[in-house]
């Protein structure tokens, strides 16, 4: 039978906590004082756990007095005795309580916690993000607990400003959408998300009444005088907004593109079905200098941002919006990001003698003639790289100073 260590008071422990060593201090059996190299002191618990010898921390020496240890140990011991791993019960309770912690967190703590995650910062695009929140989506959401957000409660938001402001309120649902997401991801809350497009959703709002907007687009022959300015700006934003111009892509699509979706070999960019707006896979070709983007920027893990931030998260869409402002007014025009498809889509129609169908196809639009569509199925990729090969070269080519217009743009 082991020799049961003598009950040491508070200054011989505090003696040796000069003397590097596994010290047994009594009281309680197992209990000892670990003292490393550095002179560090900390509580240790060793006693037989089912068929394990664990060593169980019962804190730092200069966070817990000696008979606070010595009633922890008798804790511990009276949970073995009962058929219980101590270890194994702390961990359970830890859990449970960041469990409950993670339930109860309110929607305005998420828009907290996502703003660090996702490296916002106080530039115009960091700014643009906080605004929308913080105006439209907090008086209604702050205060409630993500895991009880309805769509009820999303509804509410958007009605005030659906009908007046309905871009920004599509911004917001988004915002709100990809807030909720994270929280729901990180703090393992399994629930559909509220604030997801759906139909149930739609019906809660009012039906949209305002036309189409126009988006200010610059004229087709001035792409090159606009790419070689843009290629004057080393940054991965820039590079976002080149690549979107010789694939024809949205934004969202491009911001959200991972090494995964890109086969260099094929010269392919697939775009998977849920980063789609029509929920329909989209293969885009990529021309030369599309593959050349590509090829100039550092390679990540599949599923990594192809134009990061310097943080590495996704790219902003106010961020590559702004970059294409700055340069349109600096050469006396208005332009958009969107614009930038509505652009490729009036060279097309002016320029070329592509039908309207490999037009639409290339933007990833749906074929509005129900006749058409009912015998288009596929995806006319052959006939698309070529078209996108020719827009490469039109866009190699600088052509003579045009007046901007407003086209009809679809989203």
């Amino acid at each position: 039978m082991p020799k049961k260590a003598r009950e040491l008071t508070s200054v011989e422990v505090k003696r040796l906590t000069r003397k590097p060593g596994f010290h047994a201090v009594g009281g309680v059996s197992g209990l000892h004082l670990n003292v490393s190299d550095t002179l560090a002191a900390s509580w240790i618990l060793k006693k037989k756990v089912g068929n394990r010898r664990p060593e169980m921390g019962l804190g730092a020496y200069s966070d817990v007095p000696l008979a606070t240890a010595r009633d922890n140990a008798r804790s511990y011991v009276e949970l073995i005795a009962e058929g219980i791993d101590p270890l194994a019960d702390k961990r359970a309770k830890r859990s449970a309580l960041e469990r409950s912690q993670a339930i109860a967190m309110k929607f305005a703590e998420a828009v907290e916690k996502a703003e660090e995650l996702e490296g916002i910062t106080d530039d115009k695009a960091g700014k643009a993000w906080r605004y929308k929140l913080e105006t439209y989506a907090m008086p209604v959401l702050g205060k409630i607990p993500v895991a009880e957000i309805e769509r009820s409660h999303i509804a509410e938001v958007l009605n005030a400003i659906w009908s007046d402001k309905s871009r920004t309120a599509k911004d917001v649902r988004k915002l709100i959408e990809d807030v909720l997401d994270r929280a729901y991801a990180t703090n393992n809350i399994g629930r559909h998300n509220p604030a997801r497009w759906d139909k149930m959703l739609k019906d809660m709002l009012p039906k949209e009444t305002k036309r189409s907007t126009n988006f200010p687009a610059l004229p087709f022959t001035l792409i090159n005088t606009f790419l070689g300015e843009l290629q004057k700006i080393n940054r991965s934003d820039a590079r976002a907004v080149e690549f979107l111009i010789y694939t024809g892509a949205r934004s969202g699509e491009v911001r959200g593109a991972t090494w995964r979706e890109i086969d260099l070999d094929h010269k392919l960019w697939t775009i998977p079905t849920e980063r789609m707006k029509k929920r329909e896979e989209h293969r885009v070709h990529l021309s030369k200098p599309a593959l050349a983007i590509l090829k100039a920027m550092p390679q990540g893990a599949p599923d990594h941002p192809i134009f990061p931030t310097e943080t590495g998260k996704q790219q902003q869409d106010a961020r590559l919006s702004l970059a294409v402002r700055k340069i349109a007014k600096a050469m006396g025009y208005k332009a958009t990001v969107h614009g930038m498809r509505a652009t490729f889509r009036t060279w097309g129609e002016e320029e070329t003698e592509y039908p309207d169908a490999i037009l639409e196809m290339a933007l990833a639009h749906k074929i509005e003639d129900a006749v058409k569509a009912s015998y288009q199925r596929g995806d006319l990729l052959k006939k698309r790289r070529a078209l996108m090969d020719d827009w490469a070269r039109y866009c190699s080519k600088p052509g003579p100073k045009g007046e901007v217009v407003a086209l009809r743009g679809k989203a």
